[in-house]
C-alpha cells in the first residue's frame, strides 16, 4: 500500500483497495479494519469507510464486524458462474485485441510475458499476481471497448481473492502449458479465434484447479491439497 497524499481521498482509496483485490492480495475470509487500512495509507478512517462502502454496494466485500469489511468466500457453484462469464467477456475481449494489435501493445505485453516467464523460471513469485493481471488487462484494454473492460474488471474483483491460491503450486504446474505465451502469440498474428481459445482455456485451467481445493461445504481454501493437470493461471 502507498500513503495516499491528494485529493479525493476515499476515490484513491478505492482505488487502492480495488487494484489489491484484482490482483487477489487480500484472501478470501480476511477481515479488513478500517483503522488498520487507514493507517497503511496515512489518512483519517472516514474515506477509508466511504471507500469499503462502495465495495460493499458492489458486492465486492462484505459488511463485517464493527469498523472492518470482510473479503468474501466462493463456493465452488459462485466459481463456476463466474468462469462462465469470463470465458465469454474475456474471451471476446482478446478476440477484440488481435484486431486492434499495435506496435507498443504487444511490446508491453510481450515484456509481461517475459517476465512472469522468469518468475516461474527462478520460482520467485513474490510479485507474479501484480504482473499476471496487467498482463491480461494489457490484452483487455486492447480490445478498446470501455465497456467490456470495465464489466471483466467487476468479475476479477469478484474472482481476485481467490486468485491468490494459485501461488505456488499451480502457477509452477503450469511450466509445460503456457496459454499466454500461446494468445500473445495469436494476438500479434492478428488470429482472433485462436487468441480467444488461449485466454479461455486459460481461464478454465485455473477455475478447473480452484474447484479442486474446495473443503466439504464446496468453499475454496488455500489449505487444501489437490493436484490437477497443468492448464493456464
Amino acid at each position: 500500500m502507498k500513503k495516499i497524499e491528494r485529493e479525493p481521498l476515499w476515490d484513491l482509496a478505492h482505488v487502492q483497495l480495488r487494484d489489491a483485490l484484482l490482483a487477489g492480495h487480500f484472501a478470501p475470509g480476511r477481515a479488513l479494519p478500517l483503522r488498520d487500512l487507514a493507517e497503511s495509507f496515512g489518512i483519517s478512517i472516514t474515506p477509508v469507510r466511504d471507500a469499503i462502502t462502495r465495495l460493499v454496494a458492489q458486492g465486492v466485500l462484505q459488511q463485517g464486524p464493527r469498523n472492518a469489511a470482510v473479503v468474501p468466500t466462493l463456493t465452488v457453484r459462485e466459481l463456476r458462474n463466474l468462469t462462465i462469464v469470463r470465458c465469454e467477456l474475456e474471451g471476446r475481449a482478446a478476440r477484440e485485441a488481435a484486431a486492434n494489435a499495435d506496435p507498443k501493445g504487444l511490446q508491453a505485453l510481450q515484456a509481461g510475458l517475459r517476465t512472469m516467464q522468469d518468475m516461474i523460471e527462478r520460482e520467485s513469485l513474490t510479485r507474479y499476481l501484480d504482473v499476471h493481471r496487467e498482463f491480461h488487462f494489457g490484452i483487455y484494454a486492447m480490445a478498446d471497448i470501455p465497456v467490456l473492460l470495465e464489466m471483466v474488471e467487476n468479475l476479477w474483483l469478484r474472482c481476485g481473492p481467490v486468485l491468490s491460491f494459485v501461488v505456488p503450486h499451480y502457477v509452477l504446474l503450469r511450466k509445460g502449458t503456457d496459454h499466454h505465451a500461446a494468445a500473445c502469440d495469436a494476438i500479434r498474428r492478428g488470429d482472433g479465434a485462436a487468441a480467444e481459445a488461449e485466454i479461455v482455456a486459460d481461464i478454465e485451467g485455473a477455475a478447473r484447479y480452484l474447484e479442486s481445493l474446495a473443503d466439504a461445504h464446496g468453499i475454496i481454501q488455500r489449505s487444501a491439497v489437490a493436484s490437477v493437470r497443468p492448464g493456464g493461471s
